[in-house]
């Protein structure tokens, strides 16, 4: 089953104090969606990271991209890559890599 935005949210909401001491906790987070296969958990995630306003870098942007080119899901792929690039995000050639495979796939 898909996280929501809201579900993601409250998971972040625990940590969010450990957060800026400990700045590995969405890396954690990406992982463990990782073992769903469901790329849209990596969009909710990053969709809370903004909510929040906490940093989201490019490493986030190529997990995410990269789970999306997983599992075929091309459309969810250039929606993180443009929500990455209007957060301001320095996208690197992996992650537009990343995003060209998931569309081919598709």
């Amino acid at each position: 089953r898909a996280a929501t935005v809201g579900h993601i949210g409250t998971i972040l909401d625990r940590h969010l104090g450990r957060s800026v001491s400990d700045p590995y906790i969405v890396m954690r987070l990406l992982r463990q969606l990782g073992t769903s296969n469901r790329p849209v958990n990596f969009a909710n995630l990053l969709a809370c990271l903004r909510k929040h306003n906490l940093e989201q870098d490019v490493y986030h942007a190529s997990i995410a991209i990269t789970a999306c080119r997983k599992s075929c899901a091309w459309d969810i792929a250039l929606l993180t890559l443009v929500e990455s690039a209007s957060a301001r995000v320095e996208l690197d050639t992996i992650t537009y890599n990343a995003a060209v495979s998931a569309c081919e796939k598709g």
